[in-house]
């Protein structure tokens, strides 16, 4: 049985909720429960197939539930995100947002994926720094425009400056106006690919460094939960994207090995 090492369990114990009172039976040990969340995540196995040492299936995946409920994954990369941008020389000027198609043949919340032939899917949507760094993770279905899921990223991100110094650079999905009034309002400039359907004349040219964040979808693709979403609801897969991301923050400070 894999459990989450010491030293990261140290930084993220305070994230989950004790109980508040010794009445009625007494929880399950959360760092097993949680090694058991990672071990789902990791692997893509069905709840009821978790194996016994972590615990019975319905009672880690009923933590699990609980612990989405309360916010504990969005907690967990806001400890790894601080944790990460207060080491010293991080590339802290220089971002880049995309989305990737992943199929969700269960997910309530998906939508038709225009390039699957309309199968049912959800997107993944990340910002990362320039090394590649997730510092921000939202989900959506697959039918929404990337333009749309800019602003939420931002604001999982908690992302503002007093002077446009921060870059944020983009495919040609984000090329519009009011995403670039928008950034500019919050202090960051948005460098987007042009669309080439405003125009025949327009220069295609690409801002430079954006494969970096394709790395990072790729090694999310390791993790078996996420590259097929069997998630049902949004806040689930949402809560194993956040800890997929927060898992890959503590590795690039030598927390998680």
């Amino acid at each position: 049985m894999e459990m989450i090492p010491d030293n990261l369990w140290n930084e993220i114990k305070n994230a989950i909720p004790k109980k508040k009172h010794s009445i009625g039976r007494p929880n399950s040990d959360a760092r097993r429960v949680l090694s058991g969340v990672f071990f789902v995540m990791e692997t893509g196995v069905q709840w009821r197939n978790l194996p016994r040492c972590y615990g019975p299936p319905s009672t880690v995946h009923g933590r699990f539930m609980k612990w989405v409920r309360c916010g504990v994954f969005d907690k967990i990369m806001q400890i790894a995100r601080t944790k990460y941008q207060n080491q010293p020389e991080q590339y802290k000027f220089w971002y880049a947002i995309d989305t990737s198609h992943t199929k969700a043949p269960l997910a309530n919340y998906g939508g038709r994926n225009p390039t699957d032939r309309g199968r049912h899917g959800v997107k993944k949507v990340l910002i990362t720094d320039r090394i590649g760094a997730p510092l921000a993770a939202t989900v959506a279905p697959s039918n929404v425009h990337d333009s749309k899921l800019l602003k939420p990223a931002l604001r999982a991100l908690g992302l503002r400056a007093t002077n446009p110094s921060l870059l944020l650079t983009a495919d040609s999905a984000f090329d519009a106006r009011e995403l670039r009034k928008f950034c500019i309002e919050r202090g960051i400039i948005l460098i987007a690919t042009k669309n080439t359907r405003r125009g025949k004349s327009i220069d295609r040219s690409r801002p430079k460094g954006r494969e970096i964040i394709e790395q990072t979808f790729g090694h999310f693709a390791w993790y078996r939960g996420l590259k097929i979403c069997w998630n049902k609801t949004a806040e689930s897969f949402l809560a194993y994207l956040q800890f997929a991301a927060s898992l890959r923050l503590f590795r690039l400070i030598g927390v998680f090995g």
